[in-house]
């Protein structure tokens, strides 16, 4: 066994699929990624060990080491009866990972298979990522990145801001994809700019080249068990940050020193433009130990991994 496939659920974004995939490789390692159809197509199975970001496998796969990464909760319609039926019927592997220790006791496994708290980080480079400077170089009074629908309340935010800034001339950039009904109601609106889907790394140097960022997180199941990759991402920026009041918002800025003005559900109802003026930016370097290469190192997963995988020094 000297290589390894993660597989990925196709209907979603994992930037940690990505740092898996650069930190293994620099160590000497063969990483492929893709979703369950390409694994199937694979020779030689037992080759690869199986890295798994997690959704329902009852059935014991063809690789000889296997890894359910817990990534997440369930999502979607019953997603606490997912979650028992993932606890009782997947097959049992050779290592679980849970992005924090909520997520781990909320699943309720029982003890027999070795585990790892894998936390999310933010991607190496990030540090690197700079603005322009000055208002020449400004894109934006506030930027968002992140999902924009309906079902999770976004509408309301854009409402607010609209509210807020009637008679003003101030911009709020939308960085992602939007849903259709949100693009066609806002997307003519003043000061609401929407730039559709980007590489991650053009999309961080908006964030950094506009003045605040901002965090919408939901409040529900799974989310107020999540860490907020945003939230991480715009405090290794150096940003003001402006966030809701979430569960997950609050515990990770209490937890993690990340300075930001919070707020209620809608965000711009809520802001005091005093309170904006005073806040106070992040310091990257504060946040340099979010790297991924240092949270999958600290972690330890690879001691848990089979000796054929041969990793070297990066």
């Amino acid at each position: 066994m000297h290589k390894i496939f993660i597989m990925y659920p196709g209907n979603a974004n994992y930037p940690e699929v990505t740092a898996y995939k650069n930190y293994f490789q620099a160590r000497g390692v063969d990483v492929i990624a893709g979703t369950m159809s390409e694994y199937r197509l694979l020779d030689n199975k037992g080759d690869f060990l199986l890295w798994a970001i997690m959704g329902f496998y009852p059935n014991r796969f063809a690789s000889n080491f296997v890894i359910h990464d817990y990534r997440s909760l369930s999502v979607g319609g019953w997603p606490a009866m997912k979650d028992f039926a993932k606890r009782y019927f997947n097959y049992r592997p050779d290592l679980r990972i849970f992005q924090n220790r909520r997520q781990q006791e909320i699943m309720g496994f029982a003890t027999d298979v070795p585990h790892v708290i894998l936390p999310m980080g933010v991607p190496n480079w990030i540090f690197d990522v700079h603005g322009e400077g000055g208002r020449a170089g400004k894109k934006a009074d506030f930027c968002y990145i992140g999902e924009m629908s309906f079902e999770r309340g976004f509408d309301h935010v854009l409402d607010a801001f609209l509210r807020k800034f009637a008679d003003r001339d101030v911009s709020l950039l939308l960085v992602g994809k939007p849903d259709a009904r949100i693009y066609e109601k806002y997307s003519n609106r003043k000061g609401l700019v929407f730039t559709g889907p980007l590489p991650q790394i053009e999309a961080l140097k908006l964030v950094a080249e506009s003045d605040v960022a901002v965090c919408y997180f939901p409040y529900h199941r799974p989310h107020c068990y999540q860490t907020p990759t945003k939230l991480l991402e715009y405090a290794a920026l150096g940003k003001k940050i402006l966030c809701n009041d979430s569960p997950s918002n609050i515990q990770c800025c209490e937890e993690m020193g990340i300075n930001s003005v919070i707020t209620k559900a809608s965000i711009f109802d809520e802001i005091d433009d005093d309170a904006m003026r005073g806040a106070k930016s992040n310091r990257g370097s504060d946040f340099r130990n979010l790297m991924w290469d240092k949270v999958i190192e600290q972690s330890n997963v690879a001691s848990f991994l089979p000796r054929g995988l041969n990793l070297g020094a990066s």
